[in-house]
């Protein structure tokens, strides 16, 4: 072996390595600027314990504008879930449990009460509808079709009739005439 080809090997571990190690210092940097950017460990504690008040009280004096125009939309629309839950649970579910207590959405039980109440008369309506719907549907494909084959029929009717006369004419056009100079 020669020189150039023991150290080609070289030279591509130490790039590699070089490479390594240069990637290992950007990802050092990179991690340095997000620390920064959140302000160190003292920093995610004071974080935790304000977004902790905010999902509590819905209120935050030093949060963004946009986030400062939708926190008393926030407050009302839970003011009246909850006063709704009372009307729909008793005065047990208006009190507010903890803060990450796992409670079944509002909607969800308003549509399930609301369809478990009705159901008896929107089934057979939905059934009903859905029938006459579907033959409707398949009655304008029908006729639809008919149209179709009509236009079809005409058109081939049409372009027959049209070669007719033209051949009539074409008779007629090379017959000699008969009495006439």
């Amino acid at each position: 072996m020669t020189e150039d080809t023991i150290g080609a090997p070289n030279d591509a571990v130490s790039l590699f390595r070089e490479r390594a190690v240069r990637a290992e210092a950007a990802l050092e940097q990179a991690q340095l600027e997000i620390d920064a950017l959140r302000g160190g460990d003292t920093q995610t504690g004071h974080d935790t314990t304000v977004l902790a008040e905010l999902a509590e009280t819905l209120r935050w004096n030093d949060a963004p504008h946009s986030l400062r125009l939708v926190l008393p939309l926030a407050r009302v629309i839970r003011w009246v879930s909850r006063r709704v839950s009372g009307l729909l649970h008793g005065p047990l579910a208006a009190s507010d449990g903890p803060a990450g207590s796992p409670r079944s959405s509002l909607g969800k039980r308003v549509a399930v009460r609301g369809y478990t109440l009705t159901r008896p008369l929107a089934l057979p309506i939905a059934i009903r509808l859905h029938s006459l719907l579907s033959r409707l549907l398949e009655r304008e494909s029908i006729v639809a079709q008919r149209r179709a084959a009509a236009t079809s029929f005409a058109a081939t009717a049409d372009a027959e009739l049209l070669r007719s006369i033209e051949a009539a004419m074409l008779t007629l056009a090379l017959q000699p005439r008969v009495g006439r100079p």
